[in-house]
C-alpha cells in the first residue's frame, strides 16, 4: 500500500519518518546518520548533515534507476592500413563523444559516486541512429566529419564510426547517501538550509526537480541537472541575491521565496523549465510585527507560510505562478518555531514546545485551514514522542490522518476558483481564456474583505489583474459580441475611464453564480444585509436594469458627501423604465410598456437570491416589452432612383437613430438574452412626422425628414420595428389596469410619522392620476382621480383575512386601486 511520508529531523540530529500505512515514528536504519535540515519532493528527500555535506533519500520503487554512457569510437580510411584511428589533426578525438569536441575514453568514465554500480561491460551498439541494425560491426560511415552517417560503406566513404554503450543503476534507493562534491568546479560553502520544489512543473508530474540551497555566507546556490535517471544532479551553480539570505524555500510549482537576515522577504520571479533559475528578485515586505521581522517561510503550489520572531503565524493572500509576490498578510492563530507545505497544501508546523502539528480544514476553497491539531504519533514501540527541528513532506499518493483536537481559531480565508473569458479591450480586441479567484477572508473583529483576481497569459509571460471588492461599484450583465453571458465589473476608476472589466461565463447558472458569490462579497464587505433600508437610493439603468444603494445615516452631510462615481449598486431582480421612491420605503416603477409595478420589499442581496418571508416566497412574475427601431436608409442618383448605394461620408444603408452605428435586420438582438422576439420585422407607419404609403421620409440630406416627398429631396429614410419581451421573476407586482407614462411618490421626511403617502401618475392618454393610501400597515385606502370635469372620491373598507396561517390586516402597498 502507497503512502505519504512525513520526515522529521530532532533536536540531535537524528532523522525519523511518520507514514500512513505505520501510524507511528520510525528512526532511519543509519544510526549514525545525523541531519540539521531535512526537505522533501515526489518520491525523494533531501537533507543538510552535520558533517555539512548534503544527503539524498529515493524512495524505493519497482522500476530502476538507470543510466546509459555512451562514447564514439572514430576512425579515418587511408590508402595503406585502410581503416584506423590514426586520424588528421583537425579530426575529432579517437574517442569522443557525439559532437566529437571533447575526448571520451572508455577508461575515463567513472561511478558519480558509491551510490551507482556497473551494470555490465562496455559493448557495441548494434543498432543505427535510424533505428535499423547493423550488420557490419557497429560501424556507421560517412564522406568526412561531421556528416551523415550511414550503415551502408561506399566507395566515398573516408570516416567510420560506432557506439560503445554501459549502463549504471542506482543502487542506494531507500537510504540517504552523499551528494558527490563537484569536480572541477568549486563546490558551495557549508550549506544552512536547502528546499527542493519544481515537480509539478512540467506535463510529466516529478520528471523535474529544483534543489535550492543557502550557504552560511548568505549566498544562493541552485542544483542544476537534476532528472530522473540523475538524480543526484551535476553541478552546484549560484544565484546572485541582492543580500544575505537566511532560509529558502521552494514549491511543487514556479514559486521561491527567502528570507534575508534582517527579516525581509525575496520572492524569485520568472521561473520556467527553460529558465530553472529564474531572472529576477523582487523585494516583499514582513508581516506587520513591531521588530524582528520574519525568521520562516514555506511555499506550496499558490500558498505561503511564514513565521516572524514572535513565532506569530502569517498567511500570504493571493499567491499563485501569476501573481508570485501575492498581495498582503493576514494572522493566523496559534504560534510556531517553523511550517512546512507538502501535498495539496497541506501544511504542519513545530510549536514552541517542539511538538508537530498539523493544519486542519485546509482545501482548495480554505486554504488557510480552520485549527492546528497536535500529531500524537509515537516513536517505535515506547511511548516517548519525538521532538523535531525541522520537518518536511514527503508527495507520495495521499495525505496522513491523525485524530484531531482543534488548537485555536483565528481567521477564516475562503477561496472561490474558476475559469472565464476576459474581453481585452484593446487590439487586437478579443475573448482572453483566463482563470478568476476570488480571495475572501474574515478577521479577528468579524470584519470581511475580498480580492477578485483574474490570471491570464500574454506573450509567454503570466500576468494578472486584481480587483479590490471593496472598490467596487457596480456587477452587471451585459450583451457582448460572441458572448452570450457575460457581465461587467465597475470600480470608480474605470467608471471615469470607460473601461470596465468584462468577463463571460461558460453558461447562464455559472454567471448567476459568480454575480450571486461577487454581489454577496460586496455586501458583506459593506455591512449591507437584509432588504433596502427606507433611506435607499434607486434608479434603473438605460437597460432597464434596477439598481439600488443603501446610503451611510450622514449622506447629506456636508462632511461626509460620496462621490456619486463610488456609491456601490446593486442589481436587484425586474426591469422598469423609471422608478420613484420615498424615505418611507414605497417604492413604485413604470415598465418599457406603461404597466406600474410596486416594490413587494425583497430581502434580497443580490440578483440571484430568493426573497422569503416566513416560509413562502413573496416574489412574483414580472413581463415587460420592448419595441427595437432600425433605419433603412437610401439615397436618389440619376440612373437608379433611390437606392443603397450611399457616399462614403453618408450613414450606413441601415442604422440606428443618429446613423453612426450599423444595425441590420440580421444583426440587431434583442437587449439580452433573457429577451425573446414576439413580432417580426414590419415598417412603421405611425412614424413621428408622418410617412408616404410605404413608409418612407424625405429630407435633402441625412438631417430633417417629413413624409411628403418634394424635388429638392435627395435622401430618405424608413423605421423597422420589431417588439420584445422579457419574462422574470422579481420583487414586483403589478397594479392593474391603467398604462401609465410618468409617475412619482409623495416625498416625506425620513422622521415623519405618516404610515399612508399618496401616488401620482400620468396615464398614456393624459390623465392625471393619484393614488392615496399606499402604505405599510394600512387597511383603510382612498382613492382620488382628477379629471377636467371634477373631482370625484371613492373609499374604500377592507376586512382581516388569514395570510400565512396568521390574522392581520393585509399591507396595501399599492393602494386599493385607480378611479378615473
Amino acid at each position: 500500500m502507497s503512502s505519504s511520508l512525513l520526515w522529521a529531523v530532532d533536536v540531535y540530529g537524528k532523522v525519523y519518518s511518520l507514514s500512513t500505512t505505520r501510524g507511528r515514528w520510525e528512526r532511519d536504519e543509519d544510526t549514525l546518520l545525523e541531519l540539521k535540515r531535512v526537505t522533501a519532493g515526489q518520491r525523494c528527500s533531501w537533507g543538510i548533515g552535520c558533517d555539512h555535506h548534503v544527503y539524498l533519500n529515493i524512495d524505493p520503487g519497482e522500476v530502476p534507476i538507470r543510466y546509459r554512457e555512451e562514447t564514439y569510437e572514430n576512425q579515418r580510411w587511408n590508402p595503406v592500413d585502410g581503416f584506423t584511428d590514426v586520424l588528421l589533426p583537425t579530426d575529432r578525438w579517437a574517442w569522443s563523444d557525439l559532437t566529437g569536441g571533447t575526448a571520451q575514453p572508455l577508461h575515463s568514465f567513472l561511478l558519480p559516486s558509491n551510490s551507482w554500480e556497473w551494470e555490465g561491460d562496455w559493448y557495441v551498439d548494434q543498432v543505427c541512429a535510424g533505428g535499423d541494425p547493423i550488420e557490419t560491426g557497429g560501424w556507421e560511415y560517412a564522406v568526412d566529419f561531421p556528416a551523415n552517417f550511414s550503415r551502408e560503406k561506399k566507395w566515398n566513404s573516408c570516416v567510420c564510426r560506432r557506439r560503445w554503450i554501459r549502463d549504471r543503476i542506482y543502487k542506494a534507493r531507500g537510504s540517504w547517501t552523499k551528494i558527490p562534491l563537484d569536480h572541477p568546479k568549486q563546490p558551495p560553502l557549508p550549506l544552512s538550509d536547502v528546499s527542493c520544489g519544481g515537480w509539478e512543473m512540467s506535463d510529466q508530474p516529478g520528471r523535474y526537480h529544483f534543489l535550492w540551497g543557502v550557504s552560511q555566507q548568505g549566498q544562493v546556490w541552485f542544483r542544476s541537472g537534476i532528472l530522473p535517471q540523475v538524480p543526484e544532479g551535476q553541478c552546484w551553480e549560484q544565484v546572485e541575491a541582492p543580500r544575505e539570505v537566511a532560509q529558502i524555500s521552494a514549491g511543487p510549482g514556479d514559486l521561491l521565496w527567502a528570507v534575508l537576515w534582517d527579516g525581509q522577504l525575496l520572492v524569485r520571479t520568472g521561473i520556467c523549465l527553460d529558465s530553472p533559475t529564474g531572472s529576477s528578485w523582487v523585494v516583499v515586505d514582513s508581516p506587520p510585527v513591531k521588530e524582528g521581522g520574519t525568521i520562516h517561510v514555506a511555499v506550496g503550489v499558490s500558498v505561503v507560510w511564514a513565521v516572524t520572531k514572535d513565532y506569530k503565524v502569517w498567511f500570504r493572500r493571493g499567491v499563485n505562478s501569476h501573481n508570485p509576490c501575492g498581495s498582503g498578510w493576514i494572522s493566523i492563530g496559534g504560534e510556531m518555531m517553523m511550517v512546512d507545505v507538502g501535498l495539496n497544501d497541506q501544511v504542519w508546523g513545530v510549536g514552541e514546545d517542539r511538538g508537530l502539528y498539523f493544519r486542519k480544514g485546509v482545501t482548495p476553497s480554505e486554504p488557510s485551514g480552520r485549527g492546528w491539531i497536535p500529531v500524537s504519533a509515537q516513536w517505535g514501540h515506547s511511548k516517548e514522542m519525538v521532538q523535531p527541528r525541522s520537518v518536511a513532506y514527503g508527495v507520495h499518493t495521499e495525505n496522513a490522518h491523525f485524530p484531531v483536537f482543534l488548537h485555536c481559531i483565528r481567521f477564516h480565508i475562503f477561496c472561490m476558483k474558476g475559469s472565464m473569458r476576459w474581453w481585452r479591450d484593446w487590439k487586437p480586441y478579443r475573448w482572453v481564456d483566463v482563470g478568476v479567484a476570488l480571495e475572501q477572508s474574515t478577521n479577528v473583529n468579524g470584519k470581511r474583505d475580498a480580492i477578485f483576481f483574474i490570471y491570464f497569459t500574454q506573450y509567454d509571460e503570466k500576468k494578472y489583474l486584481h480587483v479590490f471588492i471593496s472598490d467596487v461599484t457596480v456587477l452587471v450583465p451585459v450583451l457582448k459580441e460572441n458572448s452570450h453571458h457575460a457581465f461587467a465589473v465597475y470600480t470608480s476608476d474605470s467608471t471615469k475611464q470607460r473601461w470596465p472589466l468584462i468577463l463571460s461565463a461558460q453558461t447562464e447558472k455559472d454567471m448567476a453564480d459568480w454575480l450571486s458569490l461577487l454581489a454577496g462579497c460586496c455586501c458583506e464587505a459593506r455591512g449591507i444585509r437584509g432588504t433596502p433600508s427606507r433611506q435607499a437610493l434607486w434608479s434603473v439603468t438605460s437597460k432597464g436594469d434596477v439598481m439600488v444603494h443603501e446610503p451611510s445615516p450622514c449622506l447629506e452631510a456636508p462632511a461626509h458627501t460620496l462621490p456619486c462615481d463610488m456609491m456601490f449598486w446593486l442589481q436587484v431582480p425586474g426591469h422598469l423604465r423609471c422608478v420613484e421612491s420615498n424615505s418611507l420605503g414605497v417604492v413604485w416603477g413604470i415598465g418599457y410598456d406603461g404597466t406600474a409595478w410596486v416594490y413587494s420589499g425583497s430581502g434580497s442581496q443580490s440578483c440571484a437570491f430568493p426573497v422569503f418571508v416566513g416560509d413562502r416566497c413573496i416574489l412574483h412574475t414580472q413581463t415587460d416589452g420592448r419595441t427595437v427601431y432600425i433605419y433603412e436608409n437610401q439615397r436618389w442618383n440619376p440612373v437608379t432612383g433611390y437606392t443603397d448605394k450611399l457616399l462614403p461620408t453618408d450613414r450606413f444603408p441601415w442604422s440606428d437613430d443618429n446613423g453612426f452605428t450599423e444595425c441590420t435586420k440580421s444583426t440587431t438582438h434583442p437587449p439580452s438574452p433573457q429577451w425573446s422576439w414576439v413580432t417580426e420585422w414590419a415598417v412603421d407607419l405611425a412614424f413621428s412626422g408622418g410617412t408616404d404609403k410605404e413608409g418612407w421620409q424625405y429630407a435633402a440630406d441625412f438631417l430633417t425628414f417629413h413624409g411628403n416627398k418634394s424635388l429638392k429631396d435627395f435622401v430618405r429614410r424608413r423605421r423597422w420595428v420589431r417588439k420584445c419581451k422579457i419574462t422574470l421573476t422579481a420583487p414586483w407586482q403589478e397594479v392593474p389596469p391603467i398604462p401609465l407614462s410618468d409617475i412619482t411618490v409623495l416625498p416625506c421626511l425620513a422622521q415623519s410619522s405618516m404610515e399612508q403617502v399618496s401616488v401620482w401618475g400620468l396615464s398614456d392618454k393624459g390623465d392625471v392620476l393619484c393614488r392615496l393610501g399606499v402604505g405599510c400597515q394600512a387597511w383603510l385606502a382612498i382613492c382620488i382621480s382628477i379629471h377636467p370635469k371634477g373631482v370625484r372620491w371613492c373609499w374604500a373598507l377592507y376586512r382581516p383575512f388569514k395570510f400565512f396561517h396568521t390574522n392581520f390586516y393585509k399591507p396595501f402597498l399599492y393602494g386599493p386601486c385607480f378611479v378615473h
